[in-house]
């Protein structure tokens, strides 16, 4: 068996330094149509997404699979929301799934195994983590604390907590709260506030839990 051979991608396709991630277009437009079209059969690539080639052998791997996601939706684009949470080291989630913000003015539609999202996309808010666009940590977890399921969003808090010391968790909490209480979109929130009281933190006691809950609305509470 052959393998399709191209130029180095370090010096004709800065993108594919990305885990070996490659555009079709660039390809064509270095290589030439038939280097495209010989990738395109070699089994040693795989187009993961339309015009997104991947090496087979690395089709599963997480950040692969992140950065073909960041090469198909553009410059601007941000991984987000759990797929941010991964690449910062929460390990509670298992899910092939890429989660990519582009902003507004950028169409691109969602395609199996990746989940392209609207919104705007602020510089300050982005990482760089092992070369990916990635949103900030806290940023990542408001948005999956919000609108994300509860129990995952949940584990992913908990996951955060044990990756910093004592001081570390302090700070990250306070900048979550912060988020949640200026966050424009206010649905989810209430869920929001609640997994935050309840996330479970390295050496707490469920006495410490309680206290960090926020009270029962009276409308909830059954008072008179």
């Amino acid at each position: 068996m052959t393998t399709t051979q191209i130029a180095s991608p370090s010096a004709a396709h800065p993108c594919a330094a990305l885990f070996g991630v490659l555009t079709r277009e660039a390809v064509r437009r270095d290589s030439g149509v038939g280097a495209e079209q010989a990738m395109l059969a070699d089994p040693a690539w795989t187009e993961l997404w339309p015009g997104v080639l991947v090496p087979t052998r690395d089709r599963d791997d997480p950040r692969t699979r992140a950065a073909a996601g960041l090469l198909r939706c553009g410059p601007q684009s941000v991984l987000c929301g759990f797929t941010a949470l991964a690449m910062h080291g929460c390990r509670s989630i298992d899910s092939a799934r890429v989660h990519v913000l582009v902003p507004y003015d950028r169409q691109h539609r969602s395609r199996t195994g990746l989940v392209v999202h609207q919104g705007w996309v602020r510089e300050a808010e982005v990482q760089e983590l092992d070369g990916l666009r990635v949103q900030a940590l806290d940023v990542a977890l408001t948005d999956v604390l919000c609108a994300g399921e509860s129990r995952a969003a949940l584990a992913c808090l908990e996951d955060a907590f044990t990756l910093l010391p004592p001081e570390g968790v302090s700070r990250l909490r306070a900048a979550v709260r912060h988020r949640i209480a200026q966050r424009r979109d206010r649905r989810g929130t209430r869920q929001a506030s609640g997994l935050l009281a309840l996330a479970w933190v390295p050496g707490s006691t469920a006495a410490d839990i309680l206290a960090r809950r926020p009270p029962v609305p009276s409308e909830l509470s059954g008072a008179a």
